[in-house]
């Protein structure tokens, strides 16, 4: 019995630390924004880039990977002149007061704003309202604080940040 006792308390120290240090590697994971989608290049290249890894930057607890060191560059100017609108949320959800990750290979540049959207039809509702935007900008401060839906198929199985 006192064996019986000693394995089970070994057991679960066991246990305890397997789970304390599978707690801090989660925690220690690094967040790659945008699916490692260069930020900059949907303005200057007009297009959805995958960034090199080579060039990265941290910036507001996520890593944002460039194209190029003169991107990498251009983001550490003026990041917020880069960064999606809705912190990556799905701009035509927004506007309908909800909140659908965005999926940076579905994305629309209006007056020097970057939107993303959840299905590959949203840049083309979007450009045929004109009132989305508006919409979106008045129903963000209430869809921000919505709980974070869960996440979609192709943003599983790496580290991503919203």
């Amino acid at each position: 019995m006192k064996l019986l006792r000693k394995s089970l308390m070994l057991a679960g120290l066991a246990a305890a630390i397997f789970l304390g240090w599978s707690a801090v590697t989660q925690a220690g994971e690094v967040r790659i924004a945008l699916k490692g989608y260069d930020p900059v290049a949907y303005f200057t290249d007009e297009r959805a880039t995958i960034g090199d890894p080579q060039y990265q930057y941290e910036w507001d607890g996520a890593v944002y990977r460039f194209a190029s060191v003169q991107h990498l560059a251009l983001f550490k100017t003026d990041p917020d002149r880069y960064l999606p609108q809705y912190h990556n949320w799905c701009a035509a959800s927004v506007a309908k007061g909800e909140k659908v990750y965005g999926n940076p290979e579905w994305w629309l540049v209006v007056d020097g704003r970057l939107y993303l959207f959840g299905r590959p039809i949203g840049p083309g509702l979007m450009s045929k309202d004109a009132g989305m935007i508006s919409r979106a900008d008045e129903n963000w401060p209430k869809a921000s604080r919505l709980p974070t839906p869960p996440l979609p198929d192709y943003m599983r199985g790496a580290s991503q940040s919203q």
